[in-house]
Protein backbone atom coordinates (compact mmCIF):
# COMPACT_ATOMS: atom_id res chain seq x y z
CA UNK A 1 0.00 0.00 0.00
CA UNK A 2 2.93 2.35 0.55
CA UNK A 3 4.41 1.56 -2.52
CA UNK A 4 1.11 2.38 -4.18
CA UNK A 5 0.85 5.21 -2.38
CA UNK A 6 3.78 6.74 -3.31
CA UNK A 7 3.38 5.66 -7.15
CA UNK A 8 0.41 8.29 -7.29
CA UNK A 9 2.46 11.06 -5.53
CA UNK A 10 5.00 10.28 -8.38
CA UNK A 11 2.29 10.41 -11.12
CA UNK A 12 0.98 13.58 -9.73
CA UNK A 13 3.87 15.43 -9.71
CA UNK A 14 4.64 14.65 -12.57
CA UNK A 15 1.55 15.40 -14.21
CA UNK A 16 2.57 19.09 -12.66
CA UNK A 17 5.59 19.65 -14.07
CA UNK A 18 4.51 18.65 -17.17
CA UNK A 19 1.90 21.55 -16.88
CA UNK A 20 1.99 24.88 -18.73
CA UNK A 21 4.09 27.27 -16.89
CA UNK A 22 0.93 29.01 -15.58
CA UNK A 23 -1.40 26.57 -14.22
CA UNK A 24 -5.37 27.33 -13.47
CA UNK A 25 -5.97 27.08 -9.45
CA UNK A 26 -9.82 25.89 -8.54
CA UNK A 27 -11.14 25.56 -4.88
CA UNK A 28 -13.60 23.69 -4.28
CA UNK A 29 -16.46 23.27 -1.96
CA UNK A 30 -19.44 19.92 -2.23
CA UNK A 31 -22.00 19.23 0.59
CA UNK A 32 -24.61 17.47 1.05
CA UNK A 33 -27.20 17.51 4.08
CA UNK A 34 -29.18 15.07 4.11
CA UNK A 35 -32.92 14.72 5.44
CA UNK A 36 -32.89 12.65 8.42
CA UNK A 37 -35.76 9.69 7.77
CA UNK A 38 -36.54 10.48 4.42
CA UNK A 39 -35.37 9.69 1.04
CA UNK A 40 -34.65 13.30 0.28
CA UNK A 41 -30.88 15.59 0.26
CA UNK A 42 -29.72 18.80 -0.28
CA UNK A 43 -26.61 19.51 -2.27
CA UNK A 44 -24.55 22.75 -1.82
CA UNK A 45 -21.69 23.39 -3.55
CA UNK A 46 -19.14 25.79 -4.02
CA UNK A 47 -15.93 26.40 -6.64
CA UNK A 48 -13.60 29.33 -7.37
CA UNK A 49 -11.55 29.16 -10.54
CA UNK A 50 -8.58 31.61 -11.65
CA UNK A 51 -7.35 31.82 -15.06
CA UNK A 52 -3.81 31.62 -12.94
CA UNK A 53 -2.99 29.66 -10.11
CA UNK A 54 -4.31 32.67 -8.37
CA UNK A 55 -4.72 36.10 -8.84
CA UNK A 56 -6.93 36.46 -11.84
CA UNK A 57 -10.58 34.93 -11.64
CA UNK A 58 -12.46 33.11 -13.85
CA UNK A 59 -15.41 31.64 -11.99
CA UNK A 60 -17.43 32.04 -9.23
CA UNK A 61 -19.66 28.60 -9.30
CA UNK A 62 -22.33 28.20 -6.98
CA UNK A 63 -24.74 25.27 -7.33
CA UNK A 64 -27.87 23.63 -5.13
CA UNK A 65 -30.05 20.91 -5.89
CA UNK A 66 -32.28 18.69 -4.35
CA UNK A 67 -31.80 15.13 -4.23
CA UNK A 68 -33.96 11.84 -3.85
CA UNK A 69 -32.24 8.23 -3.81
CA UNK A 70 -34.48 6.14 -5.73
CA UNK A 71 -32.36 2.86 -4.79
CA UNK A 72 -29.50 2.39 -2.40
CA UNK A 73 -27.35 2.86 -5.56
CA UNK A 74 -29.35 5.18 -7.65
CA UNK A 75 -29.42 9.21 -6.86
CA UNK A 76 -30.79 11.84 -8.80
CA UNK A 77 -30.85 15.46 -8.36
CA UNK A 78 -32.77 18.67 -9.79
CA UNK A 79 -31.09 22.12 -9.17
CA UNK A 80 -29.99 25.35 -10.13
CA UNK A 81 -26.56 27.01 -10.63
CA UNK A 82 -25.53 30.45 -11.05
CA UNK A 83 -22.06 31.43 -12.49
CA UNK A 84 -20.36 34.46 -12.49
CA UNK A 85 -17.63 34.56 -14.87
CA UNK A 86 -14.97 36.85 -16.26
CA UNK A 87 -12.74 37.26 -19.04
CA UNK A 88 -8.79 36.91 -18.21
CA UNK A 89 -6.39 40.42 -18.07
CA UNK A 90 -8.44 43.35 -18.15
CA UNK A 91 -10.35 44.43 -18.61
CA UNK A 92 -12.20 41.48 -17.68
CA UNK A 93 -15.52 41.94 -19.09
CA UNK A 94 -17.96 40.08 -16.39
CA UNK A 95 -21.25 38.25 -17.35
CA UNK A 96 -23.31 35.92 -15.70
CA UNK A 97 -25.00 32.34 -16.26
CA UNK A 98 -27.95 30.65 -14.54
CA UNK A 99 -28.11 26.88 -15.46
CA UNK A 100 -30.73 24.61 -14.58
CA UNK A 101 -29.77 20.58 -14.49
CA UNK A 102 -31.25 17.14 -14.12
CA UNK A 103 -28.40 14.34 -13.07
CA UNK A 104 -28.78 10.72 -12.28
CA UNK A 105 -25.80 8.91 -10.12
CA UNK A 106 -25.20 5.33 -10.47
CA UNK A 107 -22.58 3.65 -7.80
CA UNK A 108 -21.35 0.49 -7.58
CA UNK A 109 -18.36 -1.36 -5.94
CA UNK A 110 -15.40 -3.08 -8.24
CA UNK A 111 -13.51 -5.15 -5.89
CA UNK A 112 -12.92 -2.34 -2.98
CA UNK A 113 -13.47 0.72 -5.44
CA UNK A 114 -16.02 2.55 -5.79
CA UNK A 115 -17.34 3.12 -9.10
CA UNK A 116 -19.76 6.31 -10.14
CA UNK A 117 -21.21 7.10 -13.49
CA UNK A 118 -23.23 10.12 -13.35
CA UNK A 119 -25.41 11.81 -16.33
CA UNK A 120 -26.00 14.94 -16.20
CA UNK A 121 -28.44 17.60 -18.23
CA UNK A 122 -28.09 20.99 -18.20
CA UNK A 123 -30.44 23.97 -19.21
CA UNK A 124 -28.00 26.99 -20.05
CA UNK A 125 -29.24 30.79 -19.92
CA UNK A 126 -25.92 33.00 -20.21
CA UNK A 127 -25.71 36.80 -20.74
CA UNK A 128 -26.61 38.05 -23.95
CA UNK A 129 -26.24 35.13 -25.90
CA UNK A 130 -28.92 32.06 -26.97
CA UNK A 131 -30.31 29.46 -25.20
CA UNK A 132 -28.72 26.12 -25.27
CA UNK A 133 -28.59 22.81 -23.44
CA UNK A 134 -25.53 20.67 -22.77
CA UNK A 135 -25.37 16.74 -21.99
CA UNK A 136 -22.51 15.62 -19.60
CA UNK A 137 -21.00 11.92 -19.03
CA UNK A 138 -18.63 11.51 -16.09
CA UNK A 139 -17.01 8.09 -15.01
CA UNK A 140 -15.24 8.23 -11.03
CA UNK A 141 -13.20 6.21 -9.05
CA UNK A 142 -12.23 6.21 -5.90
CA UNK A 143 -9.68 3.90 -5.30
CA UNK A 144 -9.20 3.05 -1.23
CA UNK A 145 -5.18 1.54 -0.19
CA UNK A 146 -5.41 1.66 3.29
CA UNK A 147 -7.55 -0.66 5.79
CA UNK A 148 -9.96 2.20 6.48
CA UNK A 149 -11.46 2.26 3.41
CA UNK A 150 -13.52 4.98 2.53
CA UNK A 151 -13.96 5.89 6.31
CA UNK A 152 -12.18 8.11 8.42
CA UNK A 153 -8.41 8.21 8.13
CA UNK A 154 -8.44 6.44 4.54
CA UNK A 155 -6.29 7.50 1.92
CA UNK A 156 -7.58 6.90 -1.32
CA UNK A 157 -6.71 8.18 -5.50
CA UNK A 158 -9.89 9.83 -7.10
CA UNK A 159 -9.95 9.52 -10.62
CA UNK A 160 -12.75 10.65 -13.22
CA UNK A 161 -13.06 11.32 -16.87
CA UNK A 162 -16.17 13.55 -18.34
CA UNK A 163 -16.74 14.57 -21.76
CA UNK A 164 -19.54 17.62 -22.13
CA UNK A 165 -21.49 17.74 -25.28
CA UNK A 166 -23.87 21.01 -26.61
CA UNK A 167 -27.47 20.56 -27.48
CA UNK A 168 -28.18 23.18 -29.58
CA UNK A 169 -29.93 24.47 -32.82
CA UNK A 170 -26.88 26.62 -33.23
CA UNK A 171 -24.95 25.60 -36.35
CA UNK A 172 -22.06 27.65 -34.85
CA UNK A 173 -21.62 25.82 -31.84
CA UNK A 174 -19.89 22.36 -32.26
CA UNK A 175 -21.56 19.22 -30.89
CA UNK A 176 -18.31 18.79 -28.56
CA UNK A 177 -17.78 21.38 -25.77
CA UNK A 178 -14.82 19.79 -23.71
CA UNK A 179 -13.55 16.61 -21.83
CA UNK A 180 -12.28 16.94 -18.18
CA UNK A 181 -9.66 14.27 -16.93
CA UNK A 182 -8.43 14.18 -13.03
CA UNK A 183 -6.07 12.42 -11.15
CA UNK A 184 -5.97 13.26 -7.58
CA UNK A 185 -5.36 12.08 -3.92
CA UNK A 186 -7.49 12.34 -1.15
CA UNK A 187 -8.03 12.02 2.63
CA UNK A 188 -10.90 11.29 4.94
CA UNK A 189 -10.72 13.34 8.15
CA UNK A 190 -13.69 12.04 9.61
CA UNK A 191 -16.38 10.21 8.17
CA UNK A 192 -18.47 13.42 7.19
CA UNK A 193 -15.29 15.61 5.92
CA UNK A 194 -12.18 14.80 2.98
CA UNK A 195 -10.16 16.62 1.69
CA UNK A 196 -8.74 15.65 -1.93
CA UNK A 197 -5.53 17.64 -4.11
CA UNK A 198 -5.32 16.40 -7.78
CA UNK A 199 -4.58 17.64 -11.14
CA UNK A 200 -7.00 17.84 -14.19
CA UNK A 201 -6.63 18.36 -17.87
CA UNK A 202 -9.19 20.15 -19.29
CA UNK A 203 -9.67 20.07 -23.26
CA UNK A 204 -12.20 22.62 -24.64
CA UNK A 205 -13.30 22.52 -28.23
CA UNK A 206 -10.44 22.64 -30.88
CA UNK A 207 -7.94 24.61 -28.36
CA UNK A 208 -5.29 23.25 -26.65
CA UNK A 209 -5.37 22.11 -23.41
CA UNK A 210 -5.40 23.71 -20.24
CA UNK A 211 -3.94 22.30 -16.88
CA UNK A 212 -5.38 22.85 -13.54
CA UNK A 213 -4.51 22.20 -9.52
CA UNK A 214 -7.43 21.18 -7.84
CA UNK A 215 -8.20 21.58 -4.10
CA UNK A 216 -11.72 20.25 -2.95
CA UNK A 217 -13.36 19.81 0.41
CA UNK A 218 -16.27 16.97 0.26
CA UNK A 219 -18.63 17.58 3.86
CA UNK A 220 -21.75 15.65 4.99
CA UNK A 221 -24.60 16.61 6.82
CA UNK A 222 -27.87 15.79 8.46
CA UNK A 223 -30.76 18.46 8.78
CA UNK A 224 -32.27 17.07 12.25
Amino acid sequence: MRLLFLTLIGVFLTSISFAQKDPQGWLMYFGQTKIKATKFAIHHELQLRDHQLMGDHNQTLLRVGLQYRIKPYLLTTIGYGFIYNELPGSPNEPFNENRMYQEALFSHNLMRSNIRHRIRLEERFVEDKDFSGRFRYCLFADIPFTQYGMAAKGWYAALYNETFLNLSDDDTMDFFDRNRAYLGIGYRISDAVGVQMGYMYQNVGKTSGTNHAMLSVHHQLKWK
